[in-house]
């Protein structure tokens, strides 16, 4: 963990084992932006091998989910949509880079992309969040 990652969201992730059993790395999550970079094993990959788009879904879910709880307030994705641009690739690693871009009522929107280990555009992802009630 880094100084990009707020102590919140520290405690956040140490709380979230989806992403932590996928082998997800947060770098970064803090004023309503996140990093997180996944490398592409076996388990990965689909019948053609290739990063499988469940995979590439669920990191970059993992990026909105970040980037909107590093704002204070607990929220959840309640709707998004994903467009796949290119493949990943076995033994690359992706990063999702997630990022508020605007808030209407009690939703916020906040758009990921994921990028291949040479920068090429592998998905892209808009992600509406809704706060949810405190657990405390």
């Amino acid at each position: 963990m880094t100084d990009k990652i707020t102590p919140a969201m520290q405690a956040f992730w140490a709380n979230d084992p989806a992403p932590i059993e996928m082998g997800v790395e947060l770098v970064e999550a803090q004023n309503n932006r996140s990093e997180l970079r996944l490398r592409l094993e076996p388990r990965h990959l689909n019948g053609h091998q290739t990063a499988h788009g469940g995979v590439v879904h669920h990191l970059a879910d993992c990026a909105a989910g970040f980037a909107a709880n590093s704002a204070g307030e607990q929220a959840v994705t309640q709707t998004n949509t994903i467009t796949f641009i290119s493949p990943g690739r076995a033994g690359e690693t992706l990063t999702a880079t997630g990022a508020f871009l605007a808030r209407s009522g009690r939703s916020s929107i906040y758009d990921v992309v994921v990028t291949g280990g040479d920068g090429r555009t592998v998905a892209v992802m808009r992600a509406q969040m809704r706060p949810i009630a405190s657990k405390s």
